[in-house]
């Protein structure tokens, strides 16, 4: 999904917008305008007038405030837990500021932790200012997602195309110097210098807190890179004058080239890119958080919102609809095999699970009429083989068991030879795979013998 950031550069008498949009990491620009103004009531009409209303979910909107409206102090933490030092940030901040917090907004960097706990660069503004600043996105619906500080704003989005350094800000309501290290603001000077100063005065000023800033850092011949509606070839003509490596900055994003002029409406717009990870301010929050964002998709949620309902309320029906249809069809045949499973089995009471009842059932008549399974001889072919022993053998059977594999039977007769004799006539049988006498024992009296005799069926007598 293609996002847009959008930068906006409000100055004395001018307004400097940078679109840009970012697509899988990749960020291209859209366009970088600058629109003219004699009062400064005429900002927001001409910002309004450029960005419309059309605002979509993944816009990310950035300005801020000129580094004067802040105070700026650099605090030690004893510990490095956000929560804590968001609780003390106002006791600690109040002992290093000339002025009372009562009427103060303060905001902090994230904590950046060391040995002994965190430093946490954080700002004072006052809160009537923020207020005033604001207001006017707000009235016009316009989702301002950040308002940070300078030159912090524009060092933050800037800090892939910064060389350690000091970066100079020469913009409309003032100029800035930013002393940077590894994309990092270390220290800044803010100077009263504006449209009404002389470039000459501009460059001798400049030079003046370069030279302090660098003494101060124990640093030499640090580069100055200028950007801002101010920095002009002039500026860095008279810098170079008293000062070596001086360049007006550019940049080349996706093979777009941005010039010094119209950088920080850039740097801002890149600064949007920044959740809040990166060591920058963002005074939209406690009261002044962003709210009322929705505002421009309202009726494009509520349209969306309705059609969802609607798609769901379709969907559910037809899912219903067609729910209560194959439960009808699964009640008709319930109904229908419960009545084929009484009319089978008219002695079965309790009715549970039909199928499976009818599978047991089946099984069961199996087994109780086992004597005509297709895989085993006849109860009457077995009889008649139990039956069909030589006349010169007396043999009484008492009693006869069937079974699915094996039949038993016991009797007695007046020799253990008549027993013998008996199993090898059953054993030359085919309905009999196996013949073993359990038992034969001759009783009290020496007239007869007892016998038992199991007998394993066998599959290949059934088919003979």
């Amino acid at each position: 999904m293609t996002k847009r950031l959008i930068g906006i550069d409000l100055g004395q008498k001018s307004l400097r917008l940078a679109i840009l949009t970012r697509e899988q990491g990749i960020i291209s620009v859209v366009s970088v305008t600058e629109s003219l103004h004699e009062e400064s009531v005429d900002q927001m009409a001409l910002l309004q007038d450029s960005l419309g209303v059309d605002f979509h979910l993944g816009d990310r909107l950035a300005a801020c405030l000129p580094g004067g409206a802040a105070f700026i102090r650099r605090l030690t933490f004893p510990f490095s837990e956000r929560k804590k030092i968001t609780a003390a940030l106002s006791f600690e901040l109040a002992s290093q500021l000339p002025v009372a917090l009562d009427d103060y907004t303060t905001a902090m960097q994230p904590p950046v932790k060391i040995q002994e706990g965190a430093v946490v660069v954080a700002a004072a503004v006052k809160t009537t200012q923020l207020a005033e600043t604001l207001a006017p996105f707000d009235e016009l619906g316009i989702p301002l997602h950040v308002l940070d500080l300078a030159p912090h704003a524009y060092v933050a989005g800037l800090k892939d195309f910064l060389t350690d350094g000091l970066l100079v800000c020469a913009m409309e309501q003032g100029t800035s110097l930013a002393l940077i290290s590894s994309g990092e603001v270390v220290d800044y000077r803010q100077l009263p210098l504006g449209l009404e100063t002389s470039v000459a005065d501009q460059a001798c000023a400049i030079h003046r807190e370069a030279t302090a800033l660098g003494q101060a850092q124990s640093l030499d011949g640090m580069t100055l890179q200028l950007m801002g509606p101010l920095a002009t070839v002039e500026l860095v003509t008279g810098l170079s004058a008293m000062r070596d490596h001086v360049e007006l900055l550019s940049i080349d994003i996706n093979g777009q080239i941005i010039e010094a002029p119209l950088l920080p409406a850039v740097a801002l717009a890149l600064r949007a890119a920044d959740t809040g990870k990166g060591q920058a301010f963002n005074l939209r929050q406690g009261s002044f958080a962003l709210r009322g964002e929705w505002v421009g998709l309202r009726k494009t949620l509520v349209l969306a919102a309705c059609l969802a309902g609607l798609t769901l309320v379709t969907v559910a029906a037809s899912m219903g609809l067609n729910y209560y249809d194959k439960q009808q069809q699964a009640d008709i045949l319930q109904q229908q095999i419960v009545a084929l499973y009484q009319e089978t089995f008219p002695q079965a009471t309790t009715i549970v699970d039909v199928p499976l009842q009818m599978k047991s059932a089946i099984r069961q008549l199996r087994e109780d009429v086992g004597i005509i399974a297709p895989d085993q001889p006849s109860s009457l072919h077995l009889l008649r083989t139990l039956s069909d022993l030589p006349e010169s053998l007396t043999v009484d059977i008492d009693e006869f068991t069937m079974e699915r594999n094996e039949v038993r039977i016991s009797g007695r007769t007046s020799t253990f030879e008549a027993v013998n004799r008996m199993a090898e006539t059953f054993r030359k049988s085919p309905y009999f795979e196996k013949v073993e006498v359990a038992e034969s024992k001759m009783d009290l009296a020496g007239k007869q013998v007892s016998y038992r005799m199991r007998m394993i069926l066998s599959g290949k007598g059934a088919s003979s």
